[in-house]
């Protein structure tokens, strides 16, 4: 993505994968937003999360509603030193924010130890897709 697009707010890196997916039935827009937080809590992680949602929503490659041959995923990823560990078990157990026809899974970074939380659980309205998102977590991050 063109970073006069993003670090205007406030984001670090961001990139977007675009392209037809059956399994989504249409088009699919999967982003990543990076951002240092420095003394990341849980709500800095969620205004982050919604902040990024919002963007990747915003600046879809293709004009469709979503749900309507057009879906979005965002993997807002905060990066921090020294997290606390017990964020990063809030991380790992809160269910993301549902969207209609969107996703997104929050993902912190630890750069001082290089571990990175998010989403393990399954709920029961994503059953069908977040094996998939987290493959795509550990697939680019790990």
């Amino acid at each position: 993505m063109d970073q006069r697009l993003y670090q205007p707010v406030g984001f670090k890196w961001a990139s977007r994968r675009s392209g037809f997916e059956i399994s989504k039935f249409g088009m699919h827009d999967s982003t990543f937003i990076f951002c240092e937080i420095p003394a990341l809590d849980p709500a800095k992680m969620s205004g982050f999360s919604n902040a990024a949602f919002s963007f990747a929503n915003s600046n879809k490659s293709v004009g469709l509603p979503n749900g309507f041959f057009m879906s979005v995923s965002c993997f807002p990823v905060a990066i921090t030193s020294n997290a606390d560990p017990q964020l990063m078990q809030i991380v790992k157990g809160t269910t993301p924010t549902k969207h209609f026809g969107g996703f997104e899974m929050p993902v912190v970074f630890d750069t001082t130890t290089g571990a990175l939380a998010y989403y393990e659980g399954t709920p029961l309205w994503g059953a069908a897709y977040f094996s998939g998102f987290r493959k795509v977590v550990v697939n680019n991050l790990a």
